[in-house]
């Protein structure tokens, strides 16, 4: 089956899928074409039968969700929004951009005159590069709501004259960061209609809940610690909040489908996941509901069978997850890359005219290549366990007392009350001395240094100039 998918760019790309592929292979195909290691940021829409738009199930088979009818028709956009220091790939950053543009188009993002200056400038540097009068195109009357006037496109032009010479990554990274301090970064956006039958945006954020009119006029924030539950019931969505007085009152929020509600639902469970938990708990991973085929399967062979079975949620990680994990995939990928390219090189029948004489050189260099990067990666690994698990920057320097768990720095965890990992209260942090990271380097070159040693004066040189391009 033929796939059409359209990224923030309005680019199409074509990719042919099984028909009961489930959507993370659609996902994955997409974002493989496109280099992007960071996928847990990325979703894929659709359009409803009622003209709704909504995420794909990853989890679940394509067919169950949406019209298979070839070719189908997706789009490419960032279901989890993140801090710009946290995105590790400049093409991951370059889509974070291109889908913050459509939210200021579409006004759930709201730019002051200067932040909107500042922004214009800043997008024209990253796509037009250094100021020139013929080819400046600043797009003030999208973003900020109104045409810009003779002053404004002045102070537009100054400021882009000031960033020459910032290339195109950086000029991204600095819109991005412009754009995360507003307080709507970050949040999908829902049509409803209240209890009274009034048309509100229900949008869904990492902080918690905003009641808006259509307009994107605030109305009511509900924060996330004060939600008791969320049901769905056909096409309606029941939010149980707390009250300061202690009292319970249940919100009511009216959709055209029960598939639009149901999108309501999945984003504030998966959301508040992806943002607040320090991983995804096993009840909302194997949340499912399932169709009537399946139910009778269930009565009559078992209960565990997959068949007619479709999870509520498709989140796997949480964004301190899927972080941990894209500098992993990263470090692999480059050290990968790395490794083939010197071993191409160096094993090459062609790379010497006296390669009747070298071979068995070159093949136990090569060895000695594979046998650094496997002690490379117990280093990395080692390195992982000692770094905060908080800040991820600094190694891990102190101790909870009195549980005695060590998991953080000394900076973080003189800033908690409660221990992370049993959560009982902290009297006091112990400072401990546990081997850096640079001792740990040491022993993995000392190590490399004797095993290389016995092999004569040309093997050694050859691994030295190996272990150049083996460097992480």
């Amino acid at each position: 089956m033929l796939c059409h998918i359209t990224r923030p760019d309005s680019v199409v790309v074509e990719v042919e899928v099984d028909p009961k592929a489930n959507g993370e292979e659609i996902l994955n195909k997409i974002c493989w074409k496109m280099g992007i290691i960071e996928v847990d940021y990325f979703g894929l829409q659709f359009t409803g039968t009622k003209g709704e738009v909504l995420w794909l199930n990853l989890r679940n088979r394509f067919s169950q969700q949406a019209d298979t009818l070839s070719p189908c028709r997706l789009r490419l956009r960032v279901k989890f929004f993140v801090e710009p220091h946290l995105i590790l790939q400049e093409q991951t950053r370059h889509l974070f951009l291109l889908h913050v543009k459509e939210e200021l188009f579409k006004g759930s993002l709201r730019l002051d005159m200067m932040q909107a200056i500042e922004f214009c400038a800043l997008l024209a540097q990253a796509e037009f590069g250094d100021y020139n009068h013929n080819m400046a195109n600043y797009c003030y009357s999208q973003i900020y709501g109104q045409e810009p006037s003779h002053d404004t496109i002045n102070n537009i032009c100054w400021r882009h004259k000031e960033l020459e010479g910032v290339s195109q990554a950086s000029a991204e990274y600095q819109a991005l960061q412009l754009v995360s301090s507003l307080n709507n970064y970050g949040v999908e956006w829902h049509s409803a209609r209240g209890s009274e039958g009034q048309e509100l945006l229900i949008g869904v954020g990492p902080e918690g809940l905003f009641v808006c009119k259509t307009d994107f006029t605030p109305i009511e924030r509900i924060m996330y610690p004060v939600i008791q539950m969320a049901t769905q019931s056909g096409k309606n969505v029941y939010v149980t909040i707390t009250k300061d007085n202690g009292d319970s009152v249940v919100l009511l929020f009216k959709f055209i489908s029960p598939s639009a509600a149901n999108g309501l639902y999945r984003a504030i469970t998966e959301i508040h996941t992806f943002y607040r938990c320090d991983t995804v708990m096993s009840s909302v991973k194997m949340q499912y509901s399932r169709d009537f085929k399946g139910h009778l399967a269930s009565l009559f062979l078992n209960e565990s069978i997959d068949v007619g079975k479709r999870y509520m949620f498709d989140i796997q990680r949480t964004s301190k997850e899927v972080y941990d994990r894209a500098q992993r995939a990263l470090f692999n990928a480059r050290m990968t890359g790395t490794e083939c390219g010197s071993m191409r090189d160096s094993c090459s029948p062609s790379s010497s005219p006296l390669r009747h004489v070298k071979v068995a050189r070159e093949e136990r260099t090569c060895m000695s290549c594979r046998e650094t990067h496997i002690l490379r990666e117990r280093l990395q690994r080692l390195k992982e366990a000692l770094t905060c698990a908080l800040c991820c920057e600094k190694e891990i320097n102190a101790a909870f007392c009195p549980c005695g768990h060590i998991l953080c720095c000394y900076n973080c965890a003189s800033q908690l009350q409660l221990c992370p990992v049993c959560r009982s209260e902290v009297n006091r942090v112990q400072h401990v001395y546990l081997p850096t990271c640079a001792s740990l380097l040491g022993l993995v070159e000392a190590k490399y240094v004797t095993y290389n040693a016995p092999r004569g004066t040309a093997i050694s040189e050859n691994c030295d100039n190996k272990e150049k391009s083996c460097q992480m």
